[in-house]
């Protein structure tokens, strides 16, 4: 059986696979998810292949099936975007791009999305599933987006604060009954925030988080030596970063590059600068998250090969902290840490084949990385359904 479909970006990716045919005439196919583990890119051009991009409205996969005498051909579709009701906000520092059902006038439970420096169509299409679930979501964006900061730099944690406010007060959301979805150091934004101007929330949902504030991040060189936060115009205490543990892979991938025309990733795997700046104990003390502040539970979620930076250890942490400092509802707090799986645990039946954006490594076995994603979205589901009822 051969399965094709396109991405946000028009990528086109095919997997191909040999199944038995059952006594009913169909396809056996034990695992759901093998066709989106074995789906690669079919590169045409010089462009190095990437993560799949979802959309916010469907996806289409043509699936074409033979037993050397006959072929079969079906359109497989996952449809959650359409008939949504988007409205975008913005003020200084943030803007909200939010999706909610359309056949619905009553108050909805909240879902915000924070994500990381990686503010693209998945994102988007991450806040539309959500949506499809019956709630009002929004993709509270800080930088990379046209009259935000382009750097994870100094952001101001009240214009979080704002954007959250902002989003609860639109008369179709249930202010007593909104969660945050981030991801990546959009769990450090996140958090923070949170813990910092006490925004009142019913969960929140971390995925490969991290515990501590860190130094600024760029995507087009090293970091500047300030905190990626602010609080009351003062930079909060951070851990650094330590990118000279990075030269020898930028030196590689650059000659890598060179000799082979362009057609090699610049994407790197950071985890090494990460760790050193972790092992500085009293900078990780000064810049640890109070999350024991923050008044809801937390659902975290971390995979062991995270490549970008060690979040399995980091979540560990958050949690840790909350249980030792007695953490309102702590009691409540979920640990969900995923063997082989790496930094981008996205919503499921995806290809997971690669692994990497244009500039950073995530790591993962591609079988470990389905299993995961299939089960940490049911999971984050089931928990905003616990607490947002």
């Amino acid at each position: 059986m051969d399965v094709y479909g396109v991405d946000a970006n028009g990528r086109r990716w095919r997997s191909s696979g040999r199944h038995p045919v059952g006594g009913n005439g169909l396809l056996d196919i034990a695992d759901n998810d093998e066709p989106w583990v074995t789906m690669q890119p079919v590169m045409t051009s010089r462009a190095v292949p990437t993560l799949f991009e979802a959309c916010d409205s469907a996806l289409e996969f043509t699936a074409t099936a033979s037993d050397g005498s006959e072929v079969s051909s079906t359109t497989l579709r996952r449809v959650w975007g359409r008939g949504l009701v988007c409205e975008d906000l913005r003020g200084p520092g943030w803007e909200l791009h939010t999706y909610r059902p359309a056949d619905d006038d009553s108050s909805l439970p909240g879902v915000i999305v924070v994500p990381g420096t990686m503010v693209t169509r998945s994102t988007w299409a991450t806040a539309a599933l959500f949506a499809s679930h019956g709630y009002a979501t929004s993709v509270l964006a800080y930088t990379g987006r046209p009259g935000l900061p382009d750097s994870v730099a100094r952001i101001p944690v009240e214009a979080i604060a704002h954007g959250i406010e902002a989003f609860t007060a639109r008369p179709y959301v249930d202010d007593g009954a909104v969660a945050i979805h981030a991801s990546s150091i959009g769990v450090q934004t996140a958090l923070t925030t949170v813990a910092m101007t006490r925004s009142p929330l019913r969960a929140i949902v971390a995925v490969a988080p991290s515990h501590v504030v860190f130094q600024s991040l760029r995507t087009d060189g090293p970091p500047e030596q300030v905190s990626s936060l602010t609080h009351e115009g003062i930079d909060l205490p951070y851990v650094p970063v330590r990118a000279e543990r990075l030269l020898g892979q930028v030196t590689m991938n650059m000659v890598r590059r060179s000799l082979l025309a362009g057609r090699s990733s610049m994407a790197m795997a950071t985890t090494k600068a990460y760790e050193a700046g972790l092992r500085d104990h009293h900078a990780v003390a000064d810049a640890a998250i109070p999350v024991e502040r923050i008044d809801c539970p937390i659902l975290a979620i971390a995979g062991t090969n995270d490549r970008c930076y060690p979040a399995a250890e980091m979540a560990r942490a958050i949690i840790d902290r909350r249980i030792r400092l007695g953490a309102d509802r702590c009691a409540d707090d979920e640990l969900l840490i995923y063997p082989r799986v790496g930094h981008f645990i996205r919503p499921p039946a995806v290809p997971t084949t690669v692994t990497r954006s244009a500039g950073l490594i995530g790591g993962g076995a591609p079988e470990d990385v389905a299993t995961a994603q299939r089960h940490a979205w049911t999971r984050t589901l089931e928990f905003l359904l616990e607490h947002l009822s």
